[in-house]
């Protein structure tokens, strides 16, 4: 019997690293190219980028926000919310941590990339990962900050309609809100 809710457990903590990561790419995918193309900052940029390599950027930032997000909602997830503000104020730290991260990681494999591809000289790469690695990781700890109060935000409003829907039958099983 333990061995079954540990299961449920580990599943459902799963499931909300996904859900979490993929929302939080998403809209943070979303905010930045709908804040760029109102600049007009990609007239003319994505014509040469091309799918492929869209995708992959793509994949390999999924790929990091996946890992961060478990990392962080490792600790009891978004459940920690319940605890009050010491609960919030342990996810942000757990955030701001993952977009640190994030940040970095992905900054240092584009410009990884992007210096095999066109043959950098190593100084000029190390001076980039220097510094910009460094800038990328405080962008992407506010970021993950940030995400965590959106993330905060959501959950308690799912809480709310699921307790709305529970409390006046529209749901017949309300075990699914657990997750």
């Amino acid at each position: 019997m333990a061995e079954t809710a540990a299961g449920r457990a580990g599943e459902r903590g799963r499931v909300e690293a996904w859900v979490v990561s993929s929302f939080n790419l998403v809209v943070l995918s979303l905010v930045g190219l709908l804040a760029a193309h109102a600049s007009g900052a990609l007239e003319g940029e994505l014509a040469g980028f091309g799918t492929l390599p869209g995708v992959a950027v793509f994949a390999y930032l999924w790929l990091l926000t996946a890992a961060a997000s478990r990392w962080a909602l490792a600790d009891g997830g978004l459940a920690g919310l319940r605890n009050g503000l010491r609960g919030l104020w342990r996810l942000v730290l757990r955030g701001f941590a993952a977009g640190a991260l994030i940040g970095g990681a992905f900054l240092l494999g584009v410009v990884l990339v992007g210096a095999v591809l066109n043959g950098a000289p190593l100084l000029s790469l190390a001076l980039i990962a220097l510094i910009g690695v460094a800038a990328a990781g405080v962008v992407g700890g506010v970021i993950g900050g940030l995400s965590v109060l959106l993330d905060a935000g959501c959950y308690w409003a799912a809480g709310r309609l699921v307790g709305r829907w529970t409390e006046s039958g529209a749901s017949d099983d309300a075990s699914h809100a657990e997750y």
